[in-house]
Order: C-alpha cells, then structure tokens, then sequence
C-alpha cells in the first residue's frame, strides 16, 4: 500500500479542521428553524455544493464501484437515470416547490397539513425506520474502504468504524443543518479534486482499451447493455426510473436541502444544478470498479476491489489526499442522514405522542439524543448484519420501503384534489410490503417455493412497492369521497400562492 506517513498528516489535519468548522457553526443556531434548516438562508450555489456533497459518500463509492465491477458499462445507465431525475425537478419544481412554499421541516409534516395527524405519524415512523435501516451498512462500508485503501487489514475495521461515528456525531449533533452546510461546501471541494487525482493515476496504470477488453471478455453483452445483464433488465430500469424521482425528491437528507433554501425557487435550482453533474458522478466510481475487474480479475471480492485498486494506484501524499476527499464525502453523507431521520423521530413520531408541546430546546436536545442513538444503531448493525444482495440493491429497496408511499401520498396531495385520509393510509402501508417481505423471505432464500420465487427477486419487490402504492392512494381515496370529504391546504401567511395543482382555501 502506498499510504504512508505524510497521509497520515494530510488525513488528520483535514479531519480536527472539518470537526473545528462543524463545532464552531454552533453559534450560528439561534433557534429550532435554524438548527434544522439553517435558517432557510443557504443560496443556490451553497445549496448545490451541499446537495451533491450529501449525494455521494464512501458508501456510494463502495456500491457503485461493486457494480463497476461485477456488470461492467452496464451500470452506467443508472448515471442517466439519475441525471434524468435530477433534470426533471429542476427544470420542473415537481414535489420539492411545493413543499419550500409550505415552509415544512420534514416530509410527514405535509402530511398532518394535507391529510390528518395520524397520517403524519405513520408516515413519520415509516420514514424514519426505513431511513435508519437503509443507512445501517454505511459505517461497515467505510470502514471496508479505509482499511483496503489504508493497509489497515480487517481486524482494524471495527476501530475505524467507531472513530468515523465519533467525528460525525459530534459536529452533527451540536451545530444542526449549519454544522451540515458549512462543512459539506468544504467538503465537496476536497472530494472533487480527489476524484480527479484518482482517476488520472487509475487509468495511467490501465488504460480504457484494456478496460474495455477485460469487459468484453469476462462479461460479453451483459457488460455494456444493461437489458440482458441479470442484475438489471426492463424491470429494474422502470423501478428506477420511477425510484430515482421519488427517492430524489422525497429522499429526507436531500429534501432537507430544498428546505433550508431562501425560496421556493432556489429550492428548485439547487437540484437542477446538482443534477448537472450527477451522471459523472456516479460514473467515476462505477469506472473505477471496472478498472478493478481489469486489475485483479473476476475472482476478487467485490467489495474490496475498487478500495484496493485506489490504495495501490494512487501515490504517496495523493492518497492521503484522495483519502481525505473520500472522507468528506462520507462525512456529508453522514451528517445529512442523521440530522434528517433524527428530525423526523423527533418532529413526526415523538412529538404528536406527547400531551404538551414540545419546546424549541427539547426539540434539539431530543434530535440530538436520537441522532447518537442512530448512530450506535449503524455500528451495531454495520458490524453483524450480512447484505441480501449487492449493496446498490439493498440500499434501493429499503428506500423503497418509504419513498413508495411517500410519493403515493405528497404527489396525490399536491396535485390531485379527490386524495384523502383513507388513501393515504393504504398508500403508505402498502408501498411497504413488497420491500418488508422481500427482506424477510430472502433470509429464507432456500426455502421458498419456486412459485414464490418473485418475492425475492430485487428489481420485481422495488417495482410493485411503488404500484401497490399508487394502487392503495387511488382506489383508497375513490371509495371513500363521500365519507372522507378531502383536506384543503392553506399557505402560511405571506408566503405567496401555491402552483402545480395544490389547492388553496380557509
């Protein structure tokens, strides 16, 4: 391995100089709305930065270098898909306008707005359980990257593995979505520049012809056309088509973002130029773990590949950068994710359970406590917890677990007048079950009937999450007009008119 004192030295400088910055946002929280969305000051170029910072981690390296690996050019479909996903809120508004002019914090706050409190709590407690479990593997795959990069071995994993929950924690939980802002804008400088230097050395040890022969012949089609490959198909390029707007959109960390803009404008923007350059984004790591499949050949794990591949390519002082760069995105991946579902167990789960209202200061300190829970949760689980399937799948479904009825229920809600309490409910229970029973049964893979095998086919679960969903939304709501008359939604004062078919009233 090429790392080596001098890394050690970049890599600590740039870790006390991101929890120093994280710490000292601290003093810019004067209130709920500030810890939480920063205000709702942070600008359009801010914004970006912060969003694509949070957009890719270690984790999202790690998945989509293993699918480099394993399908080949194959995955770069998902780059279009998503940069496909990203230009259609952006240029549109759609979802994410809608809910900034409402000034919610969360997501299941629109739901007590359009439908009733219940309706909140459920989705709250669906959001948060399905965001906490889908971020469970993060801290394992980091701590598999730092230790194949670093030459640590794997009985170093579990170490690392608590000092990365250590550093997040901390800036997180004190200095709220400015912590989160401000460190992901350095962040995603220093992520940048280790992408490029990375890539450069990769493919100065093997060039694209030999990477592209090494696809041809250890995969053939299945390599670069994603409908033959057995990891995708039609199925799977519709779920994701469909997945990568909800899970954009309604996706708490990266909704959070729109929420804390100035306007509902900015709001839109910033995913508009997120998405810009979301598809390189994806596709740098997904060519690195091609690359890897060059390097080492079929028979390497999968997971270990790509890190590996990096930990001997780059080279000494350019690692501990590239490092550092890795770092920042997992730490802005981190700091999101637990400020966001800590948010909701707080605001969406707890809070309507109590008698009185809950003040500005128990509402942090309560988001504090649950976001160090959470993150005790993803070591605990990180460390015992054996993935279904590969990790881009795993992560696909469980967010399907939650975005399916979340986009059942706001999409009905701001643009369809005849949704109602009662749809509501069958949508966000049934765009769950696909998901749940899916994760269950492939624990019994082997036992299954043959005639049952669909339930633990990935590409088919994430599919019908979101048409059970659909389904339960519009025949729950069409059957019960009369009985449950639909919700008017009002604006907050002097926030303007809403658009995009929310209906206005008193």
């Amino acid at each position: 391995m090429n790392f080596h004192l001098i890394d050690w030295i970049i890599l600590i400088l740039y870790l006390t100089g991101t929890v120093y910055l994280g710490l000292r946002a601290k003093k810019y929280v004067e209130n709920m709305e500030g810890y939480y969305v920063a205000g709702r000051k942070v600008r359009v170029a801010l914004g970006s930065a912060t969003l694509i910072a949070t957009e890719i981690g270690v984790v999202t390296f790690m998945y989509f270098g293993q699918l480099g690996f394993l399908t080949g050019y194959s995955c770069f479909v998902l780059g279009f898909i998503g940069f496909l996903a990203y230009m259609f809120i952006g240029k549109t508004g759609f979802i994410v306008q809608g809910l900034r002019r409402l000034r919610v914090i969360t997501i299941p706050e629109f739901y007590e707005l359009r439908y009733n409190k219940s309706v909140r709590w459920l989705g709250g407690v669906m959001l948060f359980l399905g965001g906490v479990l889908n971020m469970g593997i993060f801290l394992r795959f980091d701590g598999i990257f730092l230790t194949q990069t670093i030459g640590l071995g794997d009985q170093a994993r579990a170490a690392v593995m608590v000092i990365m929950l250590v550093i997040v924690v901390s800036y997180t939980v004190l200095g709220g979505m400015f912590s989160v802002v401000i460190t992901d804008f350095v962040q995603f400088v220093i992520l940048t520049l280790g992408m490029l230097i990375s890539t450069v050395f990769i493919l100065a040890r093997v060039s694209l012809h030999t990477i592209t022969a090494t696809v041809a012949t250890q995969l053939g089609t299945q390599g670069t056309n994603p409908i033959t490959n057995p990891q995708f198909g039609w199925t799977f390029i519709i779920w994701m088509l469909i997945a990568s707007v909800a899970l954009s959109a309604l996706n708490q960390p990266a909704a959070s973002k729109s929420f804390a803009s100035e306007s509902p404008e900015v709001g839109r923007k910033v995913f508009l130029y997120t998405g810009l350059t979301l598809a390189g984004r994806y596709m740098i790591p997904m060519m690195w773990g091609v690359a890897a499949l060059a390097v080492f050949g079929p028979h390497a794990s999968s997971l270990e590949a790509m890190p590996k591949l990096l930990g001997t390519t780059v080279p000494t002082g350019l690692l501990g950068l590239m490092v550092a760069g890795m770092l920042a995105a997992s730490m802005s991946t981190y700091s999101a994710y637990l400020l966001a579902w800590s948010t909701v167990a707080t605001r969406d789960v707890i809070a309507p359970l109590v008698k009185s209202p809950l003040s500005e200061k128990q509402n942090m300190t309560l988001t504090r406590v649950i976001a160090t829970l959470i993150g005790i949760f993803m070591l605990v689980f990180g460390l015992f917890y054996q993935i279904p399937s590969t990790a881009f799948q795993y992560l696909a479904i469980t967010g399907a677990m939650y975005a399916a009825g979340a986009f059942a229920c706001v999409v009905a809600g701001l643009y369809w007048k005849k949704a109602n309490t009662v749809g509501a409910y069958y949508g966000l229970a049934l765009g769950a079950v696909a998901p749940v029973v899916f994760l269950i049964l492939s624990l019994f893979k082997n036992s299954i009937p043959k005639s049952l095998l669909f339930l633990v086919d990935v590409n088919v679960s994430g599919f019908l999450s979101f048409v059970l969903a659909a389904a339960g939304m519009v025949i729950g709501s069409l059957v019960t007009q009369k009985t449950h008359p639909p919700v008017v939604v009002t604006v907050p004062p002097d926030k303007g008119q809403l658009e995009g078919g929310l209906h206005v009233g008193n």
